[in-house]
């Protein structure tokens, strides 16, 4: 199961971000025009599919002088983000 919540420029994940549950979050992290802080605590998993909506997210919201961060992530799915290389992108906390 997996759970998103966008409240005052945090998202909160929860769960299995994959190809299932891609495009749900892609359409929340579209709508957010502003600097991010990405709440994983709650997430258990995450697919390519999952990492490359935090990708996109984040080439677009750089691209418009915003950031985003990841924090509190679990270590075996930090461990997926240093595996990829995108721990040297994507800021980790």
């Amino acid at each position: 199961m997996f759970q998103i919540e966008a409240k005052e420029g945090t998202i909160k994940i929860a769960g299995r971000l994959d190809a299932a549950e891609a495009d749900r979050a892609r359409e929340v992290f579209r709508a957010q025009n502003q600097t991010l802080t990405v709440d994983c605590a709650g997430l258990e998993y995450i697919s390519s599919a999952g990492l490359s909506v935090l990708v996109e997210a984040y080439k677009r919201l750089s691209a418009s002088g915003h950031s985003i961060r990841l924090v509190r992530l679990q270590p075996r799915v930090r461990n997926v983000f240093t595996y990829a290389g995108l721990d040297r992108i994507l800021p980790l906390d």
